[in-house]
């Protein structure tokens, strides 16, 4: 397996990434979408191993790290969904001049899901779209995230002294709310919470992936993903046992089979030509 980290340009400041090269000749390589704060932590290694998977069943690989994240330039409370789709399109554009080939494919797990199904949209050189858990609503998932520091308040101080209410205005007037310790802005809080994925027909006519993960065999299918997965011209919707890994679990989760496994088996070389059966 041939694997390089490198920092490389987006926006005029540097991103942190790993290629995960094949000595394979590949016509498609994968951008990696990582999930949005704590959550990109503990889904770390999950990541890693999926990508070297790909990368030794001849499909080459770029994870990085946006804007404000890990080992990437930037600080958090200045990222905002606007740099993260910013920085998809050069990713793709790197990873394409990296992998020495035309075309890219998306992969995202849960706020990174979100991410490349909007950055998708917008590309004419994305052929396929793997999208795990992704968050279709951007303001119910933030309003969860606002929760985090309403819990934090009960914990610290045994009552609530700022409402989600007061958290927003405290943002308007310029200051940050902090989320399991990551300080959230404004900007990223008002464009995340207009995001809604299942708002109408999606533009992106590539295959494309939509999987549901659940801790228990045979959960019935959820209704905002079986609606997204309609939207698209070519889609799969596939569900997967595995534990919840992009939250602290008992478990310690280096790689989930059940996902990677029906990643592999929809993403087989050549992209285009093998597909699951839908759920």
């Amino acid at each position: 397996m041939l694997e390089r980290a490198l920092f490389l340009e987006a926006g005029g400041s540097r991103r942190f990434a790993v290629f995960h090269g094949t000595a394979a000749t590949p016509q498609t390589v994968w951008v990696f979408c990582h999930p949005f704060g704590e959550e990109k932590l503990w889904t770390h290694r999950v990541m890693v191993t999926t990508a070297r998977a790909l990368a030794a069943a001849g499909q080459p690989v770029l994870r990085f790290d946006h804007f404000g994240h890990g080992d990437s330039d930037g600080t958090f409370d200045a990222s905002s969904v606007e740099t993260s789709l910013s920085d998809i399109d050069a990713m793709i554009a790197h990873a394409r001049h990296l992998a020495a080939v035309p075309r890219a494919a998306l992969f995202g797990l849960r706020w990174g899901a979100t991410m490349a199904a909007l950055a998708a949209e917008n590309r004419e050189d994305v052929d396929a779209l793997a999208l795990w858990a992704p968050l279709t609503s951007g303001a119910r998932y933030f309003q969860d995230l606002m929760r985090v520091n309403l819990a934090t308040q009960m914990t610290v101080y045994k009552e609530i002294r700022q409402d989600r209410a007061a958290l927003v205005e405290g943002m308007r007037a310029g200051h940050v709310v902090n989320v399991d310790g990551y300080p959230l802005s404004l900007p990223h809080y008002e464009q995340a919470s207009a995001i809604d994925l299942v708002a109408g027909p999606k533009r992106f006519a590539g295959r494309c992936l939509v999987g549901q993960i659940d801790r228990q065999e045979g959960a019935p299918p959820q209704a905002d993903l079986t609606k997204l997965a309609s939207l698209y011209p070519s889609a799969t919707r596939v569900a997967v046992r595995e534990e919840p890994f992009w939250k602290e679990i008992p478990q310690f989760y280096d790689t989930a089979p059940r996902l990677l496994q029906a990643t592999l088996a929809w993403a087989s070389p050549p992209i285009g030509e093998r597909t699951l059966a839908p759920c």
